[in-house]
């Protein structure tokens, strides 16, 4: 097995959210293939034989990688975000596990770059929290061993293209939870697994408060395709949903006493929640003064964005 047999799948909207992704890929991989399917056609790029753009009108991320596939003349495939970039032996930590049959994919964390600004630390120390990421332990740190999971995201997927075809793809009608869907109504029926690599890391850049927090809000806005597939495990996502129709329920406190204490006590356990992972992430007064004031929007925009999607 080689870095030959690999090629890295990157979709984005336009080259800019990638250029600085491929500079960093090629600073680790050379030769290693790469295709980007985006939006825009109107840009300029240096000469690589192993670089490939696909231009597309289609907006969907699933869509996008389901297009580049059929680009793709290797064996394996690695998915990578626009904003994230590998760290050395990203590809190499991935052969002896491939080997093994009964894996179907395999990931690893994606945590946050060291070379970043006071706010994109801030970001950085709220994604810690498993009010915002799920299994943030997995997600967001390289100290755990390595083992099969129920689900890892896509931004940093290595796998067979060939399983990846035989599961029929991603579902191409979704923008946004597709990996979430391929995992739990495609592999799961076959009985494929995931596994969870430590030494399989990318770094995934933060940027700002704003972007974040409409990333969030875009996260739940589209999540409604998936929601409408039953399956047990999507019930995880209702969460958020029900808790901002619970917010919005406010005025009902001024015509009964029993839910205005139940209300206000529904309340107090989130901000105590939010206060409890505030003094676990906090290095610092200064941290722990603004740390609320980034997750308390980050915690809450899905919901609303699944209520108004």
């Amino acid at each position: 097995m080689h870095t030959k047999d690999f090629t890295i799948i990157i979709p984005c909207v336009l080259f800019q959210d990638v250029k600085d992704c491929i500079k960093k890929i090629r600073k680790i991989y050379k030769k290693i293939k790469i295709i980007v399917c985006l939006n825009e056609s109107n840009f300029i790029s240096k000469k690589d034989k192993n670089l490939k753009f696909v231009v597309t009108k289609y907006k969907g991320i699933g869509k996008k990688r389901n297009i580049a596939i059929n680009y793709c003349k290797t064996k394996y495939i690695a998915f990578l975000d626009s904003d994230a970039y590998p760290k050395k032996g990203w590809i190499e930590s991935t052969y002896k596990i491939l080997k093994n049959k009964t894996i179907s994919i395999v990931s690893g964390p994606h945590i946050s770059p060291s070379n970043q600004n006071k706010e994109e630390k801030l970001i950085g120390k709220v994604k810690l929290s498993y009010v915002i990421t799920m299994n943030a332990h997995l997600q967001k740190k390289t100290s755990e061993k390595g083992k099969f999971v129920s689900f890892m995201p896509s931004c940093n997927w290595i796998l067979s293209k060939k399983i990846f075809n035989k599961l029929n793809q991603m579902d191409e009608k979704m923008l946004r939870n597709e990996d979430w869907d391929f995992v739990y109504n495609r592999m799961r029926k076959k009985k494929y697994k995931l596994f969870y690599s430590p030494k399989t890391v990318i770094y995934h850049e933060n940027k700002t408060l704003a972007d974040f927090v409409l990333k969030r809000f875009k996260y739940g806005f589209y999540m409604w395709p998936i929601l409408l597939k039953f399956n047990i495990f999507n019930l995880y996502f209702f969460t958020p949903f029900f808790f901002s129709i619970f917010l919005l329920s406010f005025p009902l406190v001024l015509f009964n006493e029993f839910y205005l204490y139940f209300y206000f006590t529904i309340l107090l356990i989130y901000f105590l929640t939010i206060i409890v992972e505030t003094i676990r992430l906090s290095t610092n007064l200064n941290e722990f003064i603004k740390i609320p004031f980034y997750m308390i929007p980050a915690s809450l925009v899905p919901g609303f964005g699944i209520f108004l999607g």
